[in-house]
């Protein structure tokens, strides 16, 4: 099992400001959190980025906020040092695509289906809106969508916040 602690505010937001939550994954083009950004800038609203890690599974929570998991692949050999790495270094991708930024923002690690892990964690935090991207170009996007639906549809049709998709760049 590995634990993963609560990561901490960059920049100060607005005690009981609005917040919006920004979908993340590990890769994804910056052209998404900037678009977040801008559109918490204009909203005067905090972002909290959401990568939800579907290779692995909720198995509690502490009192801290520390979240403890497990792979779901029963054969993975859980070391603690490569789970933290994949979660460490997508915190560090998301830091990198804000820099410049003056958007208050944070980064949350979840496990679990993406759209429902958005949605909790927009419900958990008063949310305006969720931001997602679109899927990625070419043969890999188009299977994702097609074997799992996209995570943006799943939002649109399951839960009352507005979702706004953001292209990715194409080469």
């Amino acid at each position: 099992m590995t634990r993963s602690a609560p990561h901490a505010w960059h920049g100060v937001p607005t005690p009981g400001g609005p917040t919006v939550v920004v979908g993340v994954i590990p890769g994804q083009s910056p052209a998404v959190v900037h678009r977040a950004a801008d559109l918490a800038r204009a909203m005067g609203a905090a972002l909290v980025c959401v990568w939800s890690d579907a290779a692995r599974t909720f198995v509690a929570r502490e009192p801290d906020g520390t979240l403890v998991t497990t792979p779901l692949d029963p054969d993975h050999v859980d070391e603690r040092e490569d789970e933290v790495a994949a979660e460490t270094s997508t915190a560090a991708e998301v830091e990198r695509n804000f820099a410049g930024i003056d958007v208050p923002w944070r980064f949350v690690y979840t496990v679990g289906e993406a759209s429902r892990e958005l949605a909790h964690v927009g419900r958990q935090t008063g949310a305006s809106m969720i931001v997602v991207g679109s899927r990625r170009p070419g043969l890999g996007g188009w299977m994702n969508h097609l074997i799992g639906g996209s995570t943006a549809g799943h939002l649109a049709h399951t839960q009352p916040l507005p979702v706004t998709i953001v292209p990715q760049d194409h080469p």
